[in-house]
């Protein structure tokens, strides 16, 4: 597992605890010399390190059997305790109570069905937790398998590399680790460059440790993370092996961390139990204190309306929603770390993109034609080469780089091809430990490689003995002196006043016409350690945006997310892509955030970009966009930004980020099994899956408490009012079966909202006791009329069971959508066909008297689907309005502009009808809150226009298309603004006008 935990995530021990479990590992380690790092003579060359370390292909698995897999293992629920579990929880419980009360009661026909229903819950309970579990598991073994190392070992006398997961290292394996990977096992460094590790994870020492250090240690310890440095290491300790494991295994994990989502949730639930307890206490006052009624039925009723008021399935509904979409959104290409990121996910509204990789196809090349070289070196070596700028840089990068940095991979590729035709400088040099030759590796700080080189004997005795090359952006070539550069050597280029400037007018030259570039320096003069630096040269690299990108970014705006581009590139390169996309040119750089001001923040609300960012300025941007009230979504790939990653509420890992990144992130993007959802595109996925998953658990949330406020105002009416108590089998059976053949909802098909979707408990808890309310008055005039005529009080209770179960199950399509229930994608068939047929068992059973006390004529049992049909059309059109007077803006007066194409006295045929229609409207100008507000609009929507006349249709596509430009640019503003605020809904009022 990485960072975040994929689900079951445990409470994190106070991290005083964790520092000492640490230590006390790490001491236990000290204190047994067979684990302590023996002294060593190191490598002093990269052949050196291949030849005399790692380990032979075919003693793997005997090192493994040994040492063990390098996991460490976690507790999980066994199969036994899940079933166990089926029979712990709260319904489960108040089940068994009412079964224990009817057999104490020796009311046995009651005691067998309750105990068969209980049995037959607790079946289905355990069939939907188990795939969850498996589906969890297949998420977790994604985002495992992403979780890969380099590693050398020997097979059949040659040095091979390999890319091993995590969990198959061994003891002894020769590993390459550079900034941004998390450390896969315990080790010691061998060779390279200087290591910064930062081990906070594991000490709570947030400064980083520098390996090899001043006190000569060079462990690094897995789950630690390299910020700076790359190089070779040797594997001492796998898996429960290492301290990390040891400390592990010392420290004592909490329990279950519950959602946001879930905590919500829970409040309401806690809320309607309260609310029925205080119910259930009056109950008993007033029958058994006032009234003196039976001890058993009121018992048996009270206990009835516990059970009922109880969600049954709601943990369940919504682990498996969650879970069946974590493992589509897997498929896609987004790998979620913990299902709880789902919720920010639906919320979204601003999405800071990435533009390597994420806007771009990250397969750079070098465009060799395009090459600039600098004079100077021309005066300097006549026949210096623009090729010759290919092979600095490939000098001062490595092939190791290469498998997983584009730029890195982009150098070797044109080296290849100067090759073909002439390499001169490259194979006549290399970076030679025995002569005091250094590599310092890139870093997000100093934003450049640098190196020294010793020519090779057999090489042309023209060269130069010595060269010191770096690479890198073209400022920090130019000129490191700057205090706050953190690079071990620093420089200004010789002639900097001259080349400098015509440096930095190529460079933005190459911007505009859309090239990122990559500046090399070179140092020919062999005077000691004094670093001479002269302008090399500028490679322009072409990162050619993804065919997708476009209609993506035009889709995500669509769905009221703002998308604004954070990029470290230069200012003309971002603006150069933004226009080929059409994301807009309203961009800022680097020096635009500082000093922090109100109007500054003002200006990153409004952006379409930013470019020339460090890792603090993506920090900086998510923070004011967070304070302006928005929910942020953010790209990254690199060690630095994890801090932007964590911050967001949604933070993005691209393809190819590093582990670091990763860990950090809530979504782990990858290219998908299809190969073609890729970059932005499986962003727009996951947003469209969570809204859709949001959906699900909306409507069964909204469903159950409806049926809670139902039976409990149905139940407390019946007592208070009528001093009677309804049979509690019929309660049971009720809340079991109307609860369990929802459960497919977490798999049904639903449209998600077209904005952000955000769980308003309070919306939630309002339009559950309309509902609720509507039914449950359905209900009692059931029972007290008898509109069906029973002849006696049995039938009238068999036939106010049917009515109240087919009610209530007519509810769940009630729910499904702010639409009415017509208008919307038609439900799953799993769920379609779970809830009728659960409905016609009840049918069968009241027709028959199987099961109920009597039976009731089929004609009655017609006459109570009709009449349970007529109330979902009733409570449906009362959830429309709700939603209308709750939000106008968003959810317009469905059900009047539905009936008004109904009932519209003709067809409108020609153009003075729907002139009359439009002037119903407009001339008063109504606002959106009127009941007759724009109906020809709904009109149109409809697709009722086949019997309009040509010229009226010409009209109409005119008028829409002159206001689709104003009605965009007012969406755009509406997405930059502060969610849910005044000026929003004002805005959005006049883009739909």
């Amino acid at each position: 597992m990485t960072g975040k935990q994929v689900e079951e995530m445990k409470v994190e021990p106070d991290s005083r605890d964790v520092v000492v479990s640490i230590d006390q590992a790490k001491k236990e380690v000290e204190e047994d010399e067979t684990r302590l790092i023996p002294e060593m003579k190191l490598p002093v060359t990269k052949d050196e390190v291949k030849r005399d370390f790692g380990v032979e292909q075919d003693e793997v698995e005997s090192l493994r059997a040994k040492f063990g897999a390098n996991i460490i293992k976690e507790e999980k629920r066994s199969k036994l305790w899940m079933l166990i579990s089926q029979f712990t929880g709260t319904m489960p419980v108040m089940i068994m109570a009412a079964m224990i009360l009817s057999g104490v009661l020796e009311d046995w026909i009651d005691f067998a069905i309750i105990g068969a229903m209980l049995i037959i819950n607790a079946a289905i309970g355990f069939h939907h937790e188990s795939a969850a579990a498996n589906a969890l598991e297949e998420v977790e073994d994604q985002l495992s398998a992403n979780e890969t190392v380099q590693v050398f070992r020997k097979i059949k006398g040659a040095t091979l590399e390999v890319d091993a997961k995590v969990e198959d290292l061994v003891v002894g394996d020769l590993v390459y680790i550079r900034a941004g990977d998390v450390i896969p096992a315990d080790g010691e460094w061998i060779f390279g460059d200087k290591l910064y590790v930062n081990e906070a994870s594991l000490t709570g020492e947030t400064r980083p440790r520098k390996v090899p250090g001043d006190d000569k240690r060079r462990d690094i310890l897995k789950g630690s993370t390299l910020v700076q440095g790359e190089g070779f290491a040797r594997i001492t300790a796998v898996g429960e092996n290492t301290i990390m494991g040891e400390a592990s295994a010392a420290m004592n994990t909490g329990g279950k961390v519950s959602s946001p989502l879930e905590q919500a949730i829970q409040g309401v639930v806690n809320l309607l139990v309260g609310f029925t307890l205080v119910v259930v206490f009056f109950i008993l006052i007033v029958q058994l204190a006032i009234r003196d009624a039976s001890v058993r039925d009121t018992l048996l009723s009270v206990t009835g309306l516990v059970v009922a008021s109880v969600p049954v399935a709601l943990p369940l509904v919504v682990s498996v929603t969650l879970a069946i979409g974590a493992t589509t959104l897997a498929r896609k290409g987004a790998i979620i770390s913990h299902l709880s990121a789902m919720q920010d996910l639906a919320s979204m509204d601003v999405l800071c993109s990435d533009k390597t990789g994420t806007l771009t196809t990250a397969k750079m090349t070098i465009n060799l034609a395009k090459i600039w070289v600098n004079e100077a070196m021309k005066r300097l070596s006549k026949d210096f080469r623009r090729e010759d700028v290919v092979e600095l840089a490939a000098l001062c990068s490595t092939l190791e780089n290469a498998k997983k940095n584009e730029i890195e991979r982009s150098v070797f590729e044109a080296l290849a091809e100067v090759k073909m035709t002439m390499s001169r400088i490259y194979d006549s040099y290399k970076c030679d430990g025995t002569k005091g030759d250094v590599y310092h590796g890139f870093n997000a700080n100093v934003k450049r490689t640098f190196c020294t080189v010793t020519r090779n004997k057999d090489a042309d005795a023209g060269l130069p003995e010595h060269l010191k090359i770096t690479k890198g952006l073209l400022t920090k070539v130019l000129d490191c002196n700057d205090p706050d550069d953190t690079g071990d050597v620093k420089w200004t280029v010789l002639d900097y006043k001259n080349v400098g400037p015509h440096a930095k007018q190529v460079d933005e030259d190459f911007g505009k016409s859309g090239y990122k570039t990559l500046a090399v320096g070179v140092d020919m003069h062999n005077e000691g350690p004094d670093v001479k630096m002269m302008m090399a040269g500028i490679l322009p690299i072409k990162d050619p945006p993804r065919e997708s990108t476009m209609e993506t970014i035009k889709n995500i705006r669509a769905a009221l997310i703002n998308v604004k581009m954070v990029t470290g590139d230069h200012e003309n390169i971002a603006r150069n892509l933004a226009k080929d996309i059409k994301l807009g040119q309203n961009f800022l750089v680097h020096e635009d955030l500082w000093p922090a001001s109100a109007a500054r923040n003002e200006r990153v609300a409004k952006m379409d970009g930013i470019a020339q960012v460090t890792p603090k300025d993506k920090h900086e941007v998510v923070a004011i966009l967070q304070d302006r009230g928005h929910v942020v979504g953010m790209c990254g790939d690199g060690v630095n930004d994890a801090p932007a990653l964590s911050l967001a509420n949604v933070g993005f890992a691209v393809p190819g980020a590093t582990q670091a990144a990763r860990n950090a992130a809530d979504i782990v993007l990858t290219e998908g099994n299809d190969g073609k959802n890729e970059g932005l595109r499986v962003i727009y996925d996951a947003i469209v899956i969570s809204r859709e998953i949001f959906q699900r658990i909306q409507a069964y949330v909204l469903y159950r408490f409806a049926s809670t406020v139902l039976i409990i105002l149905f139940l407390a009416i019946l007592t208070f009012v009528f001093s009677e108590n309804f049979p509690t089998l019929y309660v049971i059976l009720f809340a079991i079966i109307n609860d369990v053949t929802v459960t497919p909802i977490a798999s049904d098909h639903v449209v998600g909202t077209k904005g952000p979707s955000v769980l308003n408990m309070f919306t939630v808890l309002g339009l559950s006791c309309v509902l609720g309310s509507i039914l449950g008055a359905q209900t009692i005039l059931t029972y007290w009329g008898n509109p069906f005529n029973m002849p006696n009080q049995s039938a009238e209770e068999v036939s106010t069971y049917l009515q109240l179960s087919i009610s209530s199950q007519f509810l769940i399509f009630i729910c499904r959508t702010e639409k009415p229930f017509f208008m919307t994608v038609a439900p799953h068939w799993v769920l379609l066909v779970a809830c009728v047929v659960a409905q016609l068992v009840v049918s069968i059973w009241c027709g028959f008297g199987v099961v109920v006390e009597t039976s009731i004529p089929v004609d009655t049992i017609v006459y109570i689907w009709l009449y349970s049909f007529a109330g979902l059309l009733v409570s449906d059109f009362f959830k429309c309005e709700f939603y209308h007077l709750s939000d106008p803006v968003l959810y317009p007066n469905y059900y009047y502009s539905w009936m008004f194409t109904l009932c519209s006295k003709k067809a409108t045929t020609d153009i003075e009808d729907m002139e009359e229609a439009w002037a119903v409207d407009f001339p008063e100008r109504r606002t959106l809150t009127s009941a007759k507000r724009n109906l020809t609009g709904f009109y149109i929507q409809r697709g009722h226009v086949g019997n309009l006349t040509q010229k009226m249709k010409s009209r109409i596509r005119n008028s829409i298309r002159k206001n689709e430009n104003v009605r965009m640019a007012t969406m755009r503003a509406v997405s930059a603004m502060p969610y849910k605020t005044a000026e929003r809904r004002d805005t959005m009022k006049l883009a739909t006008l």
